[in-house]
């Protein structure tokens, strides 16, 4: 009797010891894949760690243990790394010594799989971004080296009065450029306004020019802003002379209403920007004719209409795109979407050109896009939209119906917090940091809430 009592309890210690020693090899693969992004011996040190802080040397009495645990690396049929950790401990007995058994071998394993990432990394360069920038840039590099550059694919879209393709998604293969991206993150300086819809169908266009036999299982975009949508793309008639020319461009204003601090007396019409720029040439032109009095002169003349632009356009006008079958243009007014702001004055040429109507037109045509690309199902697997969100502004109401910034945010990511959540559709995250010093853990959250669709 003696001996099965003796024998139940160093069975029991072995089970106790089996669990914790699953826990830390548990924890040590989901670790590893955390950051496989960063390398396989980055790998293998965030997985020690993390395996010595839930089962260190002598832990439960045991006299020996495999530490560092041993990490075996594997790529799945589809791409994605695979993570072994494995270990095993010895615990001395007690009781069973009498019946010859001096040590109990315990050993465990787990696994981890990450997914492979395709992500559009859209980051905002507007003016008001000066005073951070600096702090901007280091955090988007930062976020960038979460992931793996021989694996996941990455393009980079910056946006304000225009929007440049820094790089472009591979098409060809697996992995980015990670020394190209964090290169133009530091090179980039900010200027003009905020253009987020051309800016979000450049994210969406990138990742359907991957191949569906190609694609990543994770298909992302990662929305960086401070403000609310203030500009956008369309096809303008705008007056030369006695006559009207038709022009691509760039339309912007300031929020309606005025919010102080905006560097502004006055809300009011600008434009025409050219709709893209490009790495080499990143600064905001003026679509030709470069009359001044529709162009860098409203910036004094403070008009809330455009006389040189009567009519803003019915639709949105797209014209850079790579990917088949992407729409190139979209109505500025969807009364079926939650949110929608009414435009004035609509005859069969367009919208009245006030800045009210500018205005709820750009925010109108954000969420007009984000809800396409969720709705695309034209690709192996749906789109995700993760918003990030920067300072105080978002939270301040502005427009002619009296919202935030945030509001908008949460609705373009479909975030479940938002009460125009769509549960038909794939969800995903809107983020605030209140400042700069907020925007580092901002990004890890969004990296951890990747990583964790990823396992």
């Amino acid at each position: 009797m003696l001996a099965f009592s003796g024998l139940a309890i160093d069975l029991g210690r072995g089970y106790v010891v089996k669990a914790h020693l699953s826990k830390a090899v548990d924890g040590a693969a989901l670790a590893a894949a955390r950051k496989i992004g960063q390398g396989q011996s980055a790998a293998q040190d965030e997985a020690n760690k993390i395996f010595n802080t839930n089962f260190p040397n002598g832990y439960l009495g045991v006299n020996s243990v495999q530490n560092p645990p041993n990490l075996t690396f594997a790529v799945g049929s589809d791409g994605s790394n695979i993570i072994t950790v494995a270990s095993t401990a010895v615990l001395p007995t007690s009781f069973m010594k009498i019946a010859g058994f001096n040590q109990l071998t315990v050993s465990s394993s787990g696994q981890a799989t990450r997914r492979l990432v395709d992500m559009a990394f859209v980051v905002d360069k507007s003016g008001s971004l000066n005073t951070v920038w600096s702090q901007v840039k280091s955090a988007a590099q930062q976020f960038v080296s979460y992931f793996d550059a021989n694996n996941d694919r990455i393009a980079l879209v910056m946006f304000s009065g225009n929007t440049i393709l820094m790089d472009p998604i591979n098409t060809t293969g697996r992995g980015f450029n990670k020394t190209s991206i964090n290169s133009h993150i530091a090179g980039a300086t900010t200027t003009g306004f905020t253009g987020t819809p051309e800016g979000l169908y450049q994210g969406w266009d990138q990742l359907r020019s991957v191949s569906n036999s190609s694609q990543s299982a994770l298909r992302i975009i990662v929305l960086f802003t401070d403000g609310a949508p203030n500009a956008f793309s369309g096809q303008f008639d705008v007056q030369n002379g006695a006559a009207f020319v038709n022009r691509q461009g760039v339309i912007h204003t300031n929020d309606y209403p005025y919010i102080n601090g905006q560097g502004q007396n006055n809300p009011e019409v600008q434009g025409l920007y050219q709709i893209y720029g490009t790495v080499s040439s990143p600064g905001l032109q003026w679509v030709s004719p470069t009359d001044s009095t529709y162009t860098s002169g409203q910036n004094t003349n403070t008009q809330v209409t455009n006389p040189k632009i009567p009519k803003l356009p019915l639709q949105s006008y797209h014209p850079n795109h790579v990917s088949s079958g992407i729409p190139f243009s979209f109505n500025l007014y969807d009364p079926s979407l939650a949110g929608q702001r009414v435009l004035l004055g609509q005859t069969a040429q367009g919208y009245t050109d006030h800045v009210q109507n500018a205005n709820n037109a750009a925010r109108n045509l954000t969420e007009i896009i984000a809800n396409a690309v969720r709705s695309d199902n034209t690709g192996a697997y749906p789109i995700r939209i993760y918003a990030l969100g920067l300072g105080d502004l978002l939270n301040s109401n502005a427009g002619s119906v009296p919202e935030t910034g945030s509001s908008i945010l949460m609705r373009v990511a479909n975030d479940p917090a938002s009460p125009n959540f769509n549960s038909n559709q794939p969800s995903g995250k809107y983020y605030f940091a209140g400042d700069p010093a907020q925007l580092n853990s901002a990004f890890e959250a969004v990296r951890n809430q990747i990583i964790r669709l990823s396992q």
